[in-house]
């Protein structure tokens, strides 16, 4: 089967991928955060709401230099259906999903936090990880 080439692609289908991505962000930090020691749920949840919006901040409008005297680098969180391994060409893993023109990060954060908390379904994602074998099941 061919691969289809890439392509970044700009749409409102990213709102769910970037809301689903910081769920995730908040289920592995309130998971570590459990395994040192800090039982308290209100303080998880302060901690991890202030981390999600920072986060949501640096996301939407921040950058970095990678090197002192590097140039300015922006983030640029997207989402493939494709896995980009280390064998696969980057100009063949189809669609690239990145932010639409209405997505915010830090806006969004108020409401994953909300929903993750809660205990609300919806806030909780299914994860997994790459399968080197298409017929190796997901744990």
């Amino acid at each position: 089967m061919m691969a289809k080439p890439t392509k970044l692609v700009r749409d409102d289908a990213y709102e769910e991928m970037g809301a689903a991505y910081q769920c995730i962000l908040l289920d592995r930090l309130d998971g570590v955060l459990k395994e040192h020691g800090v039982d308290d749920p209100t303080a998880r949840e302060e901690i991890g709401r202030g981390f999600l919006a920072a986060m949501g901040n640096f996301h939407d409008q921040g950058w970095f230099k990678a090197e002192a005297d590097g140039a300015r680098l922006y983030p640029l969180l997207g989402f493939s259906t494709e896995f980009l391994n280390t064998d696969t060409a980057p100009d063949a893993i189809g669609d690239v999903y990145v932010p639409s023109e209405s997505f915010s990060f830090h806006e969004y954060a108020f409401g994953c936090a909300d929903a993750y908390f809660s205990g609300d379904p919806a806030g909780r994602i299914e994860t997994g990880g790459f399968a080197m074998d298409d017929d190796d099941e997901e744990d």
